[in-house]
């Protein structure tokens, strides 16, 4: 089959969300079946797409607008990026016929050009939707209100014309009817199927050395809960002076994050912490296996890939209560309450002082985490796509049947 994936999210050559990170080893498995896949995407983004996904063809929805990490936090600016990738599909012109056309979120600017491109292709459209806006605690800014608002019109569309919609966990799909239930809709059938790492790529060595005590791994962002992290390792460094941070991942709030450390005294020249910004997968996976503790920070989750990643590497994990752990994860993390920074340094000593402990407890969630396993998820997903596929083709021969008929 001929696959699209619309992934007009991605703005910048070295952000990676944990979207992108499932796509990687998805995607590398379809390939390994024989399937082709192409991607949809800004041109601003397309460096860090050919880096992760060699021998897929990029097609630019974007050649105008282009993010330059300064500028990353100024979400104002993206709204002309995204109403011109909005408009791109109905003429961009592509290498292939495509079979299924899949959008990476149900934001309106992937949701759009999927069913545009679909129609144009006269291909299936599916969905993986990651986690669900409206469940999450309420925002009051005007792009977040922007977004809800579009997550309840591209419900409106998915309800009646999407072929496939998959689902991380039953909690978002749970989370998804219930906006559908809001709308008055006839609840659609989704399909959980969850989320995964390809763990050939996480060897794991108890006895590695550490060099750092916490990591945390992710886009730098608000919503990640990395601005607690200054006030959370102050603390642990008043009774663990020489505890060192780890910080890996990029995004639009980097620069107020080193601020923020910077403030508290805990700025680059203390060693107290490092902040790698964007590195390779390989360079990443190496870095967390020099860490003692996985820290997760934030506010919301549709599965916890980062928490996945810690576990791979046999880290203890404290993180921030989100109710889908206790579905992904159960009984397998030290959760503190959201915003507990006093109460979150509390856990992380624990485990920094009782390494025996952090070591055993690191070895059983290794032993768990191998249950999500990326080849089990791709055939997973790729069934359910052909059986999407089918349908749609079996439908179309029905209206071409009947349009015969009734000319």
């Amino acid at each position: 089959m001929n696959l699209l994936i619309i992934y007009n999210s991605a703005l910048d050559p070295d952000s990676m969300s944990g979207v992108q990170r499932y796509f990687i080893d998805v995607v590398r498995e379809w390939k390994k079946s024989g399937h082709r896949i192409d991607f949809l995407v800004g041109r601003s983004a397309w460096p860090s797409f050919e880096r992760n996904f060699p021998g897929s063809t990029l097609i630019s929805s974007d050649n105008l607008f282009f993010f330059p990490p300064h500028r990353l936090h100024q979400t104002w600016r993206y709204l002309p990026a995204f109403a011109w990738r909005m408009v791109t599909p109905f003429f961009v012109r592509t290498p292939v016929k495509y079979d299924l056309v899949l959008a990476c979120a149900q934001f309106i600017y992937e949701v759009g050009p999927a069913f545009t491109l679909a129609r144009r292709h006269r291909a299936a459209m599916a969905i993986k939707i990651h986690h669900v806006l409206a469940a999450q605690t309420p925002k009051p800014g005007l792009f977040d209100r922007l977004h809800l608002w579009s997550e309840r019109t591209t419900t409106r569309w998915l309800n009646r014309r999407a072929d496939l919609i998959l689902c991380t966990t039953r909690r978002v799909a749970a989370d998804f009817n219930a906006i559908e239930a809001r709308l008055g809709l006839t609840p659609s059938s989704l399909i959980s199927t969850g989320n995964a790492l390809n763990f050939d790529e996480f060897p794991y060595h108890p006895d590695t050395p550490r060099r750092f005590d916490a990591v945390l791994l992710g886009r730098v962002h608000t919503q990640k809960g990395v601005m607690d992290a200054p006030a959370i390792w102050l603390e642990v460094r008043r009774h663990r002076t020489d505890a060192r941070l780890l910080i890996i991942g990029e995004g639009p709030h980097r620069a107020a994050l080193e601020a923020a450390f910077s403030k508290v005294g805990l700025g680059p020249e203390t060693g107290a912490v490092v902040l790698t910004g964007g590195v390779s997968d390989r360079e990443k996976n190496e870095l967390v296996a020099q860490c003692r503790v996985g820290l997760s920070l934030s506010r919301e989750e549709g599965w916890g890939l980062s928490i996945t990643e810690f576990m791979a590497a046999g880290l203890p994990v404290v993180a921030m209560e989100l109710p889908v752990f206790d579905e992904v994860f159960p009984n397998h993390l030290d959760l503190v309450p959201q915003g507990d920074v006093a109460a979150t340094a509390v856990r992380l000593r624990f485990w920094l002082e009782n390494s025996d402990a952090a070591q055993r407890q690191g070895g059983e969630n290794r032993q768990f985490i191998l249950r999500y396993d990326a080849r089990y998820l791709a055939r997973a997903e790729i069934n359910a796509i052909e059986a999407a596929v089918l349908a749609h083709r079996q439908r179309g021969k029905r209206l071409d049947r009947w349009k015969s008929k009734h000319p």
